[in-house]
């Protein structure tokens, strides 16, 4: 490929291959007659209609918000705001559901001067977000957009802002991760080289476009690879996640990527009768990444789905985050990832012991290699010292696919993009994760922020999570966090769990469940975990890519708006954080 970005790379595949359906969006409904298909000649076109209309009114530089359903209207503006030399902004469409309140926010803090959307979601937009009457707002689905011929080539450099990618956040504080093209270009050809990729490859995906894996693992990997994606909504996968699987399989889709819970909820949802009826042979990269990868969803998707030809080595456990574009490292092609058991007493003081006793043990899976694109070092992220193999510390990454900071952020910026070490060695990116580096390869052990410290113990709250999934069938498929809050005298653990009310698997007495927790979990933690909540399915709240948002779910405990079905808190802890009325279980 003779260009050094995106833009051009789609241009030229305009030229070379622009017969090839570049994108096909796959409907909730059986009705395949509505499917949606786009050539790269078609998406060539229509991205310089929108550039046309974006040029004619906004100058090269300006910020563009996109807020579009699932569908190729959304590849189209994108693209349209790269052929104007504008920075696309992705976001969620607005809703009952608080997304309004953000989108205000990241209107104004990304000074967004345009916004584009279709026909079916103009009049509501318009409605409900007060700024957008001082922004250029159109519907880019219309057929008298523009004349394309009016479109004229921007001036991009490697240094040009690609997009802003807001990452989660609170609705008044988002953060928008400034993506060069040429970061953004450096990180799309670390992808094509960890997992091996062929060009005009078939890409399949679910994830939210305006989330870094939905929108950098699939359309602009697909499309710099000259490949075909295939799209469906995230609603259509959570409600049936066969579908995914049967996308897979219908357009010999060969990558794929979920985030961990996803490959959890096809074993729990796809019965072994419609196992039989899928064909996975081609799907060679199962990538899983955007949280923590668990051993044991592996090991079950592995085996729940071999009957329908899934291969041992198409699990690729990633790891990578919106500062750098997407990806840091992924298991590589022909290697299959297998557990490592280490002392868990060892880990809660970071250090990396491997063990062959099950008692008293956790399992870690690789993310990969350590990676050549990166200087990667583990630090310690309280004296700053880089730590040898084997100790557990924050991840540092210096490289060409870090992004340039936060927009309008240059505190923020300078603490997370800017770091030293103590030999005054640098800049590093501050990626807030804990892990390890064993004889070659990456493992994540947690979040800094998230990691419950217990009398001076680091408790990891996804292990307490997973745990509470085997502990009664009403817990199985639900979600939940666990996270620290103030006691009387050290930090006390809290879980909160979604669980069933109805039905044969809902528990008999939710007391008796509550003992069940508290005396298996602080088994299992070597610590007392004394405080239990139990909620409605659907309470537990996940980012766009399906992390579970611990720190909200913390804030909602602590501010009692929880809205628990059941809680079980040590008389402390009422105090401390509950009306003095307040009785537990109430």
């Amino acid at each position: 490929m003779h260009t050094d970005n995106l833009f051009r790379a789609v241009r030229e595949h305009a030229q070379t291959i622009g017969d090839q359906t570049a994108l096909l969006f796959v409907p909730d409904g059986p009705d395949s007659a509505v499917r949606t298909e786009l050539t790269y000649g078609g998406l060539d076109l229509r991205a310089r209609l929108i550039a046309a209309w974006l040029q004619d009114r906004r100058s090269a530089g300006d910020r563009v918000l996109l807020l579009y359903p699932p569908g190729t209207a959304f590849v189209e503006a994108f693209f349209g705001c790269l052929y104007a030399g504008m920075i696309p902004v992705p976001a969620p469409l607005p809703g009952s559901d608080g997304k309004a309140g953000r989108l205000q926010a990241i209107l104004q803090a990304a000074g967004c001067t345009a916004l584009l959307t279709d026909e079916a979601n103009l009049a509501e937009i318009t409605k409900q977000l007060d700024e957008v009457n001082a922004t250029a707002i159109v519907a880019t689905d219309t057929a008298d957009l523009a004349d394309a011929d009016q479109w004229h080539e921007p001036v991009i450099t490697p240094d040009t802002l690609a997009l802003l990618q807001f990452t989660s956040g609170s609705t008044s504080d988002p953060r928008g991760v400034m993506v060069s093209h040429g970061s953004l270009w450096h990180n799309l050809g670390l992808i094509e080289k960890t997992f091996a990729l062929n060009r005009g490859l078939r890409v399949a995906t679910w994830l939210p476009h305006y989330h870094d894996m939905g929108l950098i693992g699939g359309p602009l990997t697909s499309l710099y690879l000259g490949g075909t994606l295939s799209l469906m909504s995230p609603m259509s996968f959570l409600r049936e996640p066969f579908r995914w699987l049967d996308l897979i399989d219908q357009h010999a889709v060969e990558i794929s990527p979920a985030p961990n819970f996803a490959y959890d909820l096809c074993v729990r949802r796809v019965k072994p009768e419609r196992v039989e009826q899928l064909d996975l042979s081609r799907w060679r990269h199962a990538l899983n990444g955007a949280e923590p990868v668990d051993p044991a969803t592996l090991r079950r998707f592995e085996q729940h789905f071999a009957p329908a030809g899934l291969r041992q080595n198409s699990m690729r456990p990633c790891y990578g985050m919106a500062e750098v574009g997407l990806l840091v490292t992924g298991t590589e092609q022909h290697h299959r990832p297998l557990p490592v058991r280490v002392d868990a007493a060892g880990v809660e003081r970071r250090q990396f012991i491997r063990t062959d006793v099950e008692e008293g043990s956790r399992d870690l899976v690789s993310s990969g290699p350590v990676p050549d694109g990166f200087d990667l070092r583990i630090v310690d992220p309280g004296t700053r010292t880089v730590l040898a193999d084997g100790r557990i510390g924050e991840i540092w990454l210096h490289g060409p696919s870090v992004a340039r900071g936060y927009w309008g952020r240059p505190d923020e910026t300078a603490a997370v993009f800017e770091a030293y070490t103590d030999q005054d060695e640098g800049p590093f990116l501050r990626t807030g994760d804990l892990g390890v580096c064993h004889e070659g390869d990456l493992y994540i052990t947690g979040r800094i922020k998230e990691l419950i410290i217990v009398n001076g113990r680091n408790i990891y709250p996804q292990d307490l999570e997973r745990r509470l999934s085997l502990l009664h069938p009403a817990l199985a498929d639900g979600g939940s966090a666990a996270f620290g809050v103030p006691g009387k005298g050290a930090e006390r653990v809290v879980v909160v769990q979604e669980i069933r009310t109805a039905g044969a698997a809902a528990p008999t007495d939710l007391q008796e469940l509550a003992d069940l927790v508290k005396t298996d979990l602080s088994q299992y933690a070597g610590t007392p975990v004394a405080n239990v909540c139990f909620v409605k399915r659907g309470a537990v709240l996940r980012t766009t890519s399906g992390k579970v948002r611990r720190t909200t779910m913390r804030e909602l405990f602590l501010s009692n708006t929880l809205q628990a079905h059941f809680e079980d808190l040590e008389p402390s802890i009422i105090k401390l954080h509950r009306a003095t009325d307040q009785l537990a279980g109430v």
